[in-house]
């Protein structure tokens, strides 16, 4: 598609994504209305040259159990992993790891990068949106566009109305859309009901896998729940950023006003023998001998 990406069909290479990703930006900046966000009523010919809406993504193994389309997850389908970060990564790693399909998480800013790499997902096509701001559904509405995988973490209290509205556009597109939170017109919800860790000991040991119980419940195909547990390397935990100190003002010298602030510091004391001086002394009535005539007087 090179760098002339307008937003229709799917992301094919590096150029594309960045191309995605200034129409991100700049429809940021736009603050259009919400109303925007659902795409106008097409002909037939005009969705067959969209996006492909048939087939499906592949999905990890141990979520299979739980999903109602055979093979993985179908393309525009809205499927919400509730409950669990370790939950989504196993869909996004099952979608994108060998299909070199794009995927973005938009409004989720600790989902972190690392634990997505040890998860197994290529974060070489992976999108962060971590910030979107109050135009989130314009955001994730341009990501739908050209991105196959979707995740969306909704500010609360967002409208069931613009819920419905991405879904339509993903299902008009072909994107699988993966809402954190429970979403209204979701074909599918795998809710994280427990969670069971291993590893430790009495008073010893390492966490080494954490296992948890999914519920899957829908419509259509997935109105009947199931149950499943599955098996994780552990939770990805957040880093404890502790922020620095600020430095403590330097407060200045004060001179002191008190009651002895008016007093002058003592002098030194003088030197009590700096006046002395020595002085010669001749007894009295004591005979002096003249040398140089030889003669003694008294």
């Amino acid at each position: 598609m090179g760098k002339t990406w307008n937003g229709s069909g799917r992301i094919s290479g590096k150029a594309d994504a960045l191309a995605a990703l200034q129409r991100v930006n700049e429809t940021a900046r736009s603050r259009g209305n919400l109303a925007l966000v659902p795409q106008p009523v097409t002909t037939g010919d005009q969705a067959s040259v969209q996006g492909d809406v048939t087939g499906v993504l592949p999905c990890d193994f141990r979520l299979q159990p739980l999903l109602p389309w055979p093979g993985g997850l179908r393309k525009g389908a809205t499927v919400a992993a509730v409950g669990s970060t370790s939950l989504l990564m196993l869909l996004l790693a099952g979608a994108m790891r060998d299909t070199g399909s794009w995927g973005a998480v938009v409004g989720a800013p600790m989902f972190g990068g690392q634990a997505a790499a040890e998860a197994g997902i290529p974060v070489d096509r992976l999108a962060l949106v971590p910030e979107p701001g109050p135009d989130w559904p314009q955001i994730v509405s341009a990501l739908i566009d050209g991105v196959d995988v979707v995740a969306v973490q909704p500010p609360p209290g967002a409208a069931e109305g613009v819920l419905k509205s991405l879904s339509a556009r993903a299902r008009q597109k072909g994107c699988v859309l993966l809402p954190t939170k429970p979403w209204a017109g979701a074909e599918l919800t795998l809710d994280v009901t427990g969670r069971h860790w291993h590893g430790l000991g009495n008073g010893r040991g390492r966490l080494r896998h954490c296992e948890l119980d999914v519920q899957a419940t829908g419509r259509g195909r997935a109105v009947r729940p199931k149950r499943a547990t599955i098996t994780v390397a552990g939770e990805p935990i957040p880093p404890i950023v502790v922020p620095p100190a600020p430095p403590r003002p330097v407060e200045p010298v004060v001179a002191d006003t008190g009651r002895w602030a008016h007093l002058e510091p003592s002098p030194l004391p003088a030197d009590p023998w700096a006046g002395l001086t020595r002085t010669s002394y001749t007894a009295p009535n004591r005979s002096r001998r003249d040398r140089s005539a030889g003669n003694v007087t008294t």
